[in-house]
């Protein structure tokens, strides 16, 4: 994996870290798709907040080969 990638990874799992932090699943995943990073599931909270939606389609494309 190359640099780019897994620096895009770790920030996209903090990116997550902080949805559930608060008790929430991030938009446009599912308690599966958290199961299969190998994350938490989110904490009970009593209080959910509506926050924008995740774009759906990734932005981002490694292009470099595996190694």
């Amino acid at each position: 994996m190359c640099l780019a990638c897994e620096e895009q990874e770790y920030f996209f799992r903090l990116w997550c870290a902080d949805f559930l932090a608060r008790g929430e699943i991030p938009p446009g995943l599912t308690a599966e798709d958290l199961q299969a990073l190998g994350l938490p599931k989110p904490a009970a909270s009593g209080r959910k907040r509506k926050l924008p939606k995740r774009p759906a389609v990734n932005t981002f494309a490694c292009d470099s080969p595996d190694e």
